[in-house]
This record gives structure tokens, sequence and C-alpha cells, in this order.
């Protein structure tokens, strides 16, 4: 029989399950969307016992697809990060999942600020004060639902809840711990001076272990639900990005992980750590990474994928209703490769959804610059994912020299590389090798390889690289376009936001004044 390492990646937006053989070879999937709650405006949360049900039921499924030579092995989970589940003292749910991206946590994050502060946050935690921070969302709940905070005996990430419901183990690893905003990134442990300040007992938390450490074997009730088998070995998984980069072996300082989605999430992985308030000011945060003896730093876009859906819903809107979406994406490649680079002067800035890291700026707008009568839908589709790579040239160039390491692996992955002009255009500006490897479900593959070390498939992270096997396209960058992507981002793109900055206040100024009339 082949042995199956199953991996699990639990998405905002996807759940979504796989098998692999040793040798990384995609054996079966399953997938389903994640359903998220809105209550109220700003707010965003899952029901996790919905969640285990909708996780249950695609593992059956991921079963029955499986070849008949395969039997699953061990199993690891990956997923979102911050979100997490209160559980009383018999382990059952008390309040819905608060989502990383859920907005209830600003008035705590201001009592933080206050209580803890920024520069203390930053040199013992590596992260930047975020509403996203996973220690907020029961600090929220102390404040606002007391009753509920009170019968709390547990508090764990999604990753960690399905965890527990298969094999009763309340632990989480490293890279999840890394986001909570209250884990000693030097020592890798909770942080007593912290959580002392902040009147919240460390065994809430459970126990912080390495990524790719056995917490038990599948329960009996939890083999009747998913249909795996009974002791199957239950392994942490971690961090979803985090886990990706595992599986695509970028574990040696100075490589880069360019994940291309909706958002894009940037990580570069570090040997040591460096934190400090002033990284944390641009945005960046640093944490634990997968890999023994390894950290990460990592940032993003808040919109790169978005700006170049929602140009081509503009342009689409504008053409003919009628095109269907495939179509409308297609047209708008042809009519890109028809512009020449630089976009005949016509500049975009990539501020849908306010400012980027290293900028912090929530007043910021997107904004064409550089507009003629002879700019045409090519020009605008172009200067977006120009503006794209630019922004994102100037996050790695900030990274790159704060932490003043060489230049390893460049690999992105997402749907984001199937952009041939975006690409060859951020090869340019990065001036090196973008490798994108073949590999549909990274964060699944990484969670099932750290399954397998916990189980023992694997000695370790290295003899698993040795094992798994993919391939990938490279994509090189051509030396014109490099001169003249970075002469345009030195002498156009580095102006535009400061150029805008007043304007764009102003513009929101405008706009809180014609409300309050």
């Amino acid at each position: 029989m082949r042995q199956a390492l199953l991996g699990i990646d639990l998405g905002s937006t996807n759940t979504k399950v796989a098998a692999f053989s040793v040798d990384g070879a995609e054996l079966a999937k399953a997938v389903r969307p994640t359903e998220t709650h809105y209550p109220r405006p700003g707010w965003a949360e899952y029901d996790a016992n919905s969640l285990w049900r909708s996780l249950c039921a695609l593992l059956r499924e991921l079963r029955r697809a499986l070849p008949e030579d395969a039997e699953p092995v061990s199993i690891g989970i990956a997923g979102m990060a911050e979100a997490g589940v209160p559980l009383d003292a018999s382990g059952q749910a008390l309040y819905p999942a608060i989502s990383w991206f859920d907005r209830r946590t600003t008035e705590t994050l201001e009592w933080w600020s206050d209580s803890v502060g920024r520069d203390r946050t930053a040199k013992t935690t590596g992260q930047p004060l975020n509403t996203a921070a996973g220690i907020l969302r029961p600090l929220w709940l102390r404040q606002h639902e007391p009753e509920t905070f009170g019968r709390m005996r547990r508090w764990l990430n999604l990753p960690d809840f399905c965890a527990f419901r298969l094999c009763g183990a309340a632990a989480t690893d490293h890279t999840l711990a890394s986001r909570m905003m209250v884990l000693d990134i030097e020592s890798k442990r909770w942080s007593a001076s912290i959580l002392s300040e902040i009147g919240i007992d460390e065994s809430l938390l459970g126990e912080c272990v390495p990524s790719g450490t056995r917490l038990g074997g599948v329960s009996a009730s939890a083999s009747d639900e998913t249909g795996l088998p009974l002791g199957l070995a239950v392994g942490t998984g971690g961090h979803d990005h985090v886990c990706a980069a595992l599986a695509l072996g970028l574990i040696r300082p100075g490589d880069v992980l360019d994940s291309m989605g909706t958002a894009e999430a940037i990580l570069t992985t570090l040997e040591k750590p460096r934190p400090s308030a002033e990284l944390a000011d641009q945005g960046i945060a640093q944490g634990v990474h997968a890999a023994p003896g390894r950290y990460y730093a990592m940032s993003g876009l808040r919109y790169s994928g978005g700006s170049v859906d929602w140009v081509r819903r503009t342009l689409a809107t504008m053409l003919d209703r009628t095109v269907p979406a495939d179509e409308a994406f297609d047209r708008m490649l042809t009519s890109v490769g028809e512009v020449p680079a630089g976009s005949e002067g016509v500049h975009f800035l990539p501020h849908l959804r306010q400012a980027n890291p290293p900028v912090h700026d929530p007043h910021s707008r997107g904004a064409f610059v550089g507009l003629t009568s002879d700019a045409g839908p090519g020009h605008l589709a172009r200067a977006v994912m120009e503006g794209i790579a630019y922004e994102c040239h100037r996050l790695l160039e900030c990274m790159r020299a704060e932490f003043a390491q060489e230049s390893g692996t460049f690999a992105a992955t997402g749907g984001g590389t199937r952009i041939e002009p975006l690409m060859q255009i951020k090869a340019a500006l990065v001036g090196r090798q973008i490798v994108v490897p073949e590999v549909e479900e990274a964060t699944c593959l990484g969670a099932a390889i750290l399954g397998g070390i916990g189980a023992g498939i694997y000695s370790g992270v290295e003899q698993a690289h040795e094992c798994v096997r993919f391939s990938s396209r490279a994509i090189e960058p051509d030396e014109d376009l490099q001169r003249f992507y970075r002469d345009r981002y030195r002498s156009v793109f580095l102006s535009l936001y400061d150029s805008l900055r007043d304007i764009h206040r102003a513009i929101g100024d405008a706009e809180r004044a014609e409300s309050r009339d």
C-alpha cells in the first residue's frame, strides 16, 4: 500500500483537504467554501461547530477519492491565523471564531497600545500593532461578553481547534503562536510579562510546540465523524503562508515567497529575527518559521490581485457588459500586450484599500496619473499591473535593506502567476529569476509534510525536501525592461504617494464633512 499524507488548509475563502504521496504527488483533493457570517457591519466570524462538520464531510469525501492502494498514515493542519475559538471545561465552543479581518477589536487595540505599548510589543513579539492580532479576540470577549469569558478554559486558533477535535490535544505551533502578539520571539515561549500586564492566564492559550510535532492519534469519535483511521497520527501544521513556504523549500535565509492572491503576502526567511518598533511601524511582522532554527519576516499588499480584477471588471463594464468574465480577462491581456512598457506615461498608485507597507496611511487612495486622450483600456490595465509591481518592489527593497540578506530563491504562487505581463514586469524589477512551482495546493502540502514529520514518515524537514519533488517554470528578467522599469520606479513612482497624500486627505475630509451635513 502507498502511504498517503493528508494536509488541511483552513482558509478564509475555502477549506481544502488533500492527500499526497511521500514524494509530494497529489493523490486526491476536496474543497468547500468556508462559511463566513457577517452579523454586523465590520464583523466577520465562523461557527466553529459548523466548520468542524464541514471539515468532517471533506475528509470523508477525500477518503472516497483516494486511490485504492493508498492508505492515510498522517495528517497535518494549516490555515488562517488569528481567528480563534473559546472552549469551556468540557471542550465545547462557547462563541463564534472572530475572523482575522473582523474590525470589532479596534478599541481593544487602542487599549493595548496604552497598556502594553508599541515598542514593547514589537521588541518582544516582532509584531506590529494590528487589529488582527489573535490575543485581542479573548480580550474583546472579556470586555463585551464577560459571562462567556468567565466560562472559557481554553483559547485555540482554528487549525488548533480542529486538531483538538481530531485527537483531544490542546496545543498550538510556533507559527500560529507568532500571530497572537504574545509570543516572545526569542525564547519561543508565551511572554509571561505581557500576559501578566493584560491579565490573561497562560493556561488559556495551550502548550506552544514546534511545527511538525505529533499531538496524538485520531480518537474513536473523530474516526466515526471523519472516516479517518483510528489512531492516525495528528501533527501540528501552522500558519498558511509559512506552511506554503516550507512546502516549496523556501527555508534558507534570503528565500522569498510571493503569494499572489486578492491580497499579496510576501515572506522572506531569516536566520535570526530583528524585532524593532521601526520595522513594525513599516508593517513588517516577524515570527518563527516552520523550519527548525529559522524565522521569517512578512508583509504584503492589501489589494494587488484585487486591483487587477477591479480594472478587468471596470473595463468590461465600460466596453461590453455581456462579455463573460474569462473572455473579458483575455481581452484585457491582449490589450495590455499592445501597450509598450511604461503605458505611455500612465501610472497607477495601487492604494484602492489604503496605503501598503512600508507606508502607513489609511487615508491614501488609488489614482491614475499621466492620462492623455491617447490612453485606452490597455494603458489603464498595464498601468495597474506596473503599479502593483512597483509597490511590491518597494516593499522588497525595504525588507532587503532592513535585514541585509543575500538573495535566495524567489518563488511566486497564486492566481497572479498566471498573468504573464505582470510576472515579466515583476521579474524585471526584482532583477532575478522568479520560480513558479507547479504545486496547486502548497499550503496543504506543507501541512502534510509537517504531519508526516510528526508521524516519523520523514526524519525532519531536510529529508522531506529530499523526497518531495515538483516541477516549476522560471521567468527570467529582461535586461532592457529592468533598466526601464527601475528608472521609472525611481524617477516617477516613488514620488506618487507623497505628491498625492495631501490631496487624498483633503478628499477624505470633504467626504466626512458631507456625511455629517
